[in-house]
């Protein structure tokens, strides 16, 4: 993982040491010495065994730096060329790095920041993939603070996290002393204070929530909203479903088969307590340049509700955004193979085709999409292959690693075979943020770790503390 630079005919090649191995010419054969050794010699004592150790290292050429830039070389360099080790500014040339970037970490065995330039890394969409505890979340963390910390002269952008386990509420909270306080450009918004506006919803919208609806049931559907839209914009006010239902009741055109076909749908939606008569918190409170706005679903247990709730604010954060009413954003869906699966029915991926959406034409818009999951094999592949960046941590199923191979072009079987080994922390990034696969160290985050980075034995120090304490309180009123 160390890089080199050796003098080459067409100008200064960079190369990656690929392996090392230790050697001795005194032990090229060993029936010799084992046969030395049985006649009580120790060839340590009669000969100057050590000395001739040596390592020999294999390195794999990148490019060769040239008055016109960098491109791969023609030839390999001269055997007895003297081999440095690497210019740090000849490593920021290679990989692109901007001093203005996103400050993720550092490169191993160089003191180099690893700062990536904020289109490379985010316009074509990044996926961030890990098995469970190999510092996804964490390693995002580190993403969030650096597009918070993001001067205005320099481009900020809005930022916006689906987030189902309440991993990133922490940056809402005042922060304790040593961490940086994100406080003031965060918001934190519970699953179940979210309410959908009734009004806002097409019947396209409705469709991809009620995938089971016919097409005399969408015609009739869609003629009711229309009505009440319409009563609305002459002054009636906003409506919800009760307000639907009625209409559908009262309408003698829709037939008793299609009345009762509807009438049990929108029971259902309306049983869910997710929808009213406006949208809360509004698109535009949520999507505000250098702020950080937190979906925490962790107190929805309904897989469905929480698909309606990504697929309609995915939308109508898409649909803004092509219309430049709200800043360029950075959607970041966590467990993202729960929300745009591969293998699912319609009915049970509601939000997939909205993330498929945004993966495809985001870029055009600078809408721009973080896909996070610790089973690739489970992310639809249409949206992993549309993130032209990809952040891998430690994987170790073959099945993720045939799926992340299968959606990246750019990695090699090298770098397959060191994903399996690498430490929690440390990470590979390859694709446009970079021009080449970059192992490198994930840098410590600044912000205050998430209530759920604790140990299970703290865990269970905190469950019993607030036991005793309750059971303290109920005696003290007896």
């Amino acid at each position: 993982g160390q890089f080199v630079e050796i003098e080459h005919a067409e100008g200064t090649m960079l190369a990656l040491i690929t392996n090392v191995i230790k050697t001795n010419k005194y032990f090229e054969r060993a029936d010799s010495i084992k046969e030395f050794e049985a006649r009580g010699n120790a060839i340590f004592e009669q000969f100057p065994a050590a000395e001739w150790e040596y390592i020999v290292a294999n390195t794999r050429p990148l490019g060769v730096f040239t008055s016109s830039g960098v491109r791969r070389p023609s030839t390999p360099p001269s055997p007895g060329t003297k081999v440095r080790l690497a210019n740090t500014e000849l490593l920021k040339k290679f990989y692109g790095f901007d001093d203005n970037g996103l400050h993720l970490g550092k490169v191993e065995f160089h003191d180099l920041d690893v700062k990536l330039n904020l289109t490379r890394l985010l316009k074509k969409h990044l996926a961030v993939l890990s098995i469970s505890g190999g510092g996804k979340s964490y390693a995002v963390s580190c993403l969030i603070e650096e597009l918070l910390d993001r001067k205005k002269e320099h481009g900020r952008i809005a930022c916006v996290v689906f987030d189902p386990h309440g991993e990133y509420s922490s940056f809402a909270e005042p922060a304790k002393k040593g961490f940086t306080d994100y406080s003031d450009r965060a918001l934190v918004v519970k699953g179940n204070q979210i309410r959908i506006g009734v009004p806002n919803l097409s019947i396209r919208i409705l469709s991809g929530i009620i995938p089971g609806l016919s097409l005399t049931q969408r015609r009739e559907l869609s003629r009711i909203l229309a009505e009440l839209k319409k009563d609305m914009r002459a002054g009636n006010g906003p409506f919800d479903f009760a307000k639907v239902k009625q209409a559908i009741v009262d309408d003698s055109e829709i037939k008793s088969n299609t009345k009762a076909a509807l009438l049990a749908w929108l029971s259902e939606l309306e049983n869910m307590h997710l929808f009213a008569k406006m949208d809360l918190p509004s698109i535009r409170d949520l999507v505000m340049p250098g702020k950080l706005a937190v979906i925490d679903l962790s107190d929805i247990i309904d897989v469905k509700k929480k698909q309606i709730i990504v697929s309609y604010f995915a939308q109508k954060m898409f649909s803004e955004r092509r219309k430049a009413r709200i800043p360029p954003f950075l959607l970041i869906v966590e467990e993202a193979h729960q929300f745009c699966p591969e293998r699912a029915s319609e009915e049970q991926a509601i939000s997939r085709e909205i993330i498929r959406t945004i993966a495809r034409e985001g870029r055009k818009f600078g809408a721009s999409l973080c896909l996070i999951s610790q089973r690739p094999v489970q992310l639809d592949t249409t949206a992993l292959s549309q993130c032209n960046t990809k952040l891998i941590l430690r994987i170790t199923n073959p099945y993720d690693l045939k799926h992340i191979a299968e959606s990246a072009e750019a990695i090699d079987q090298r770098s397959m075979d060191m994903i399996t080994s690498l430490q929690v922390g440390e990470a590979l990034i390859i694709g446009e943020a970079v021009g080449y696969p970059l192992f490198f160290k994930v840098r410590q985050r600044k912000s205050m770790p998430s209530k759920h980075e604790i140990t299970l034995e703290e865990a269970a120090l905190r469950y019993e503390e607030k036991i005793t304490k309750r059971d303290s309180e109920t005696e003290a009123l007896l």
